[in-house]
Order: structure tokens, then sequence, then C-alpha cells
């Protein structure tokens, strides 16, 4: 098995994932013709400089896409199995707009990731938990199937909830300066960014959100 197998069924999970169809993807990077896509997206060739430029463009992962593993990740099972989840991928979609956001600044201002997690469409956090709980002082699997409201300040929370009301029903990335509750009940003044993605063929979003402590005096 070479370093690209399943490359091609890589590629088409990050185009349906981000934009729902192949078309979708074609018209939002500029390729007139989706035909054109076929002989990637059956494995037939693997994409060449241009068309690589043009999904670096999009925001896709290039080393995930054509090996299954991101930079610096070592090659074993465990790591394959997190590269193929769609819940990595919103986390590594998510740094990199931040990451884009924020390069016109000093590289001093870049921040440091410190926790992630992912929310369903109820604001529950579903899938890679621990690093929060960590991050925050719960217990492990404390925080598994809680809702953002039980650990965002209310005022915070209400701040979140009208900037979520104004952007839909596009997919977004929100930048906040929020109060999140600790595991020994003071609040904790974090900065974080919530990546919003409409789940394919429904009517419902998931959420990917990144986090990082701030001197930022809130309240």
């Amino acid at each position: 098995m070479n370093a690209h197998s399943g490359f091609n069924h890589r590629l088409r999970n990050y185009i349906l994932k981000k934009h729902g169809s192949v078309n979708a993807f074609c018209r939002a990077v500029g390729i007139k013709y989706p035909a054109q896509m076929t002989p990637y997206l059956k494995g037939k060739c693997l994409p060449g400089k241009k068309m690589l430029e043009r999904l670096e463009k999009d925001g896709a992962d290039i080393d995930w896409i054509l090996t299954g593993h991101a930079v610096g990740e070592q090659v074993s099972p465990i790591s394959d199995a997190l590269a193929l989840s769609r819940y990595r991928m919103d986390i590594d979609n998510l740094l990199r707009q931040v990451r884009m956001h924020i390069g016109r600044f000093e590289e001093r201002l870049k921040p440091a990731i410190e926790a992630y997690a992912v929310l369903d469409d109820e604001e529950k956090i579903v899938d890679l938990s621990s690093s929060i709980e960590k991050f925050l002082g719960f217990a492990p699997g404390s925080l598994a199937g809680v809702s953002l409201s039980e650990i965002l300040h209310p005022d915070d929370y209400l701040h979140f909830k009208n900037a979520l009301e104004r952007q839909k029903p596009h997919e977004a990335v929100l930048m906040f300066y929020s109060r999140f509750r600790s595991g020994d009940g003071a609040w904790l003044n974090v900065e974080w960014s919530l990546s919003v993605k409409r789940k394919p063929m429904t009517d419902q979003n998931e959420y990917a959100m990144i986090l990082r402590k701030t001197d930022n005096q809130l309240f």
C-alpha cells in the first residue's frame, strides 16, 4: 500500500463535508467543468500543483488528503483513525482559518491553542472532550454530553447566542472573549473560536471550537 492510498476517499470526504457537493466545490474554487474532478475522485491520478493550490486556498489539509496524516503525526493505526475523523477535520480547518485570520499580526500575537472540543446541534460536547476538561480543571469524562450553556457565563452565553443567530444560516468562524466555569466553580477568562458547519443533507449544525486562556478582564 503506497503513501497516497485512499487519497480519493479523503478528497471526496473533504469536499462533501465542506461544500455538500462536487459541483459546489468546483464553483467555490473556480473549476469550470466538474468532470475535471472525476480522475481524482476515482483515484486514477493525484492532484497536480494547480489543483493542490486550489485545495489549499479553500482551506484543505493537503497532507491529510494525500497521506491520511497531518504534519508531524506518527503513522500508526491510531493516528490514521483520528485523521479520518470528521471532527479532526473540523478542528484542523478551524485552526487554519484562525491562523489565516490573525496572520497579519505580529508573530508574538499568534495564540497557542490550549483546548478543543466538538459540539452537536444542541451545543452539547460530543467528542474530543478530554482536552477541554483538563483545560477547565474537570475530571476526565465529566464534560461529555454537557451543554455549552452549563460552562459558559450566562451573560457571555447570551452574547454567543446573539452572534450565532446573526450569522444563520451561513457557515462561519466566530471569535469570542468569554468566562468559562472551571472545575472549582471559579470563572476562567477564555479567548475562543467556533467553527459553524452545516451537517450535509440536514438543517442541523455541528460546531468545533478551540480555546486558550487570556489575561483580558471580562467582568
